[in-house]
This record gives structure tokens, C-alpha cells and sequence, in this order.
């Protein structure tokens, strides 16, 4: 029996160290839309971005070059 709680706890705590973001970050998805005259051209798959960055993502001003706007879209 204590064997299986060692082990069970074992893998607790590497499962704590593998993922991308701990416990206390705040994290998101965020995808790089593209619209031409309104219309949605493009998007790009979700990347996840934690802390920091996802607030630099979440507060970026859209990107207007003439009928193109490009910004970021995040969960």
C-alpha cells in the first residue's frame, strides 16, 4: 500500500513539472486572425501562452494596412 501512494505521488509531482504552465499562471489559447474588407481570411491554429505573454496578446491593437486587419484572438 505504500508502495502505491509513493508512486502515485511520484507521479503527481512529474506531472506537475511536464506541463506547460503550473498551477498559478493564468493561461490561454490565442489565434492570429486576418480579415479582408471584414471578411475572415485567415486564421491560425491556437498556441498557448501563459502569464505575460498572454497579456501582451490580449492587449495588442489590431494591425490595419489598408482593407487588411490582422489581430489576436484569444480564449
Amino acid at each position: 500500500m505504500k508502495r502505491i501512494i509513493r508512486l502515485l505521488l511520484v507521479f503527481i509531482i512529474l506531472s506537475l513539472f511536464v506541463s506547460d504552465c503550473s498551477l498559478f499562471e493564468d493561461c490561454g489559447t490565442c489565434s492570429l486572425v486576418t480579415l479582408v474588407d471584414g471578411i475572415e481570411t485567415n486564421r491560425t491554429p491556437g498556441i498557448l501562452y501563459c502569464d505575460e505573454n498572454l497579456d501582451d496578446k490580449r492587449n495588442a491593437d489590431p494591425v490595419v494596412i489598408g482593407n487588411r486587419t490582422t489581430y489576436w484572438e484569444c480564449d
